[in-house]
Order: C-alpha cells, then structure tokens, then sequence
C-alpha cells in the first residue's frame, strides 16, 4: 500500500510547533512498520508517503484516525506492486 498523508495547513503549523506532528509521525512509522518512508512538500503542503505491506487493511483505522482528528489530514490509500509482483501479474495474463 502507498499511503499519502497530507495535514491540514493550520493543523500542521500547531503541530509542528509543539511537537505533536513529531510524535504522531513516529507513531505511525512505529504500527506500520513501513518498507520505505518519505517526507517532502507536495502544492505547497507537508506530506508524508509510507509504502507498506499490510496484513489486515482494518489496522488502517487506528493508525489514520489520529491525522484525521487531530491534523485535519487528507489521507490517500493505494494499492501498489513491487516488480516482481507485476511480472507476476504479466505471468498470469500470459497463461489466461
């Protein structure tokens, strides 16, 4: 999965200012356990991308909820693949 969180403007300005935006990213580095993290600034907005491996998609409620309800975020779920997977994903359209 490819999970974009995008925190609300004023939010994250508080945040980051008493710290909370530090804590809840390390919160949620800690649960997902991510292969990969990013942080950048993305049209003019904090942004971090965790690509993750998830075993129950229902972990993603508490993990999220907190950016929801405490930094006004735009959360992004995707599924993606590795290389492997899509030659995988080749591989059976090639044997339909």
């Amino acid at each position: 999965m490819l999970i974009r969180i995008r925190p609300g403007l004023q939010a994250a300005n508080s945040a980051v200012a008493d710290g909370s935006m530090r804590t809840a990213l390390q919160r949620a580095h800690e649960q997902l356990k991510p292969e990969a993290s990013y942080f950048l600034p993305q049209d003019g907005r904090r942004t971090a991308l965790f690509i993750c491996d998830l075993t129950d998609e229902s972990q993603l409620v508490s993990m999220l909820d907190p950016f929801f309800s405490n930094l006004d975020a735009e959360i992004d779920v995707h599924p993606v693949m590795n290389f492997d997977d899509l030659r995988a994903g080749f591989d059976q359209l090639a044997g339909s």
